[in-house]
């Protein structure tokens, strides 16, 4: 999991605004160049996915929980 690893989530925001930067596109740009764009996109999307899916899940489990809680208040 990512949301619990403050490290994990450092190192994943780090590595992916070196690869935006690196990801510089122009008429110049050779076919090497936009292989490794391609590279790192297809390895820092799954990530950036797999973060926000998690996350969801948080959100929903709050919500959850804070519907409950509202509950347990009103019949309380």
């Amino acid at each position: 999991m990512f949301y619990d690893n403050i490290e994990k989530l450092e190192k994943i925001e780090k590595t992916a605004c070196e690869n935006l930067m690196a990801a510089s596109v122009n008429s110049a740009t050779t076919e090497k160049e936009l292989l490794k764009i391609a590279e790192n996109y297809r390895t820092d999307m799954p990530n950036m996915v797999g973060i926000l899916r998690e996350y969801k899940e948080l959100i929903v489990k709050l919500k959850e929980e804070k519907i409950e809680d509202s509950l347990d208040a009103y019949d309380g």
